[in-house]
């Protein structure tokens, strides 16, 4: 895939990718104390991340920044509800 189509398809995809996060997260924090920390994305979280979005794309560089995407999202809502104690968006 050139640079430009992965561009463009990952402006079309990144939100499902940041939405599949933030569900990600709130699915670990019904499960585990928010007081730590969400794992940086490497290893296992990495693997995970990726697993989640297999079905949106078959370029790996795609892959990867949508698995970057929806890492950073769930980190971002992991972050903003840990210091409340709180497990749902709201």
């Amino acid at each position: 895939m050139c640079a430009r189509c992965n561009d463009d398809a990952f402006a079309q995809l990144r939100g499902v990718a940041a939405c599949r996060g933030e569900v990600w997260a709130m699915d670990v924090a019904r499960r585990y104390p928010l007081a730590r920390p969400w794992p940086p994305y490497e290893g296992k979280a990495a693997a995970l991340a990726r697993a989640k979005v297999t079905d949106l794309a078959t370029d790996l560089s795609l892959l990867d920044r949508l698995a970057r995407e929806l890492a950073h999202w769930a980190a971002r809502w992991w972050m903003k509800h840990e210091s409340h104690g709180t497990t749902t968006p709201y």
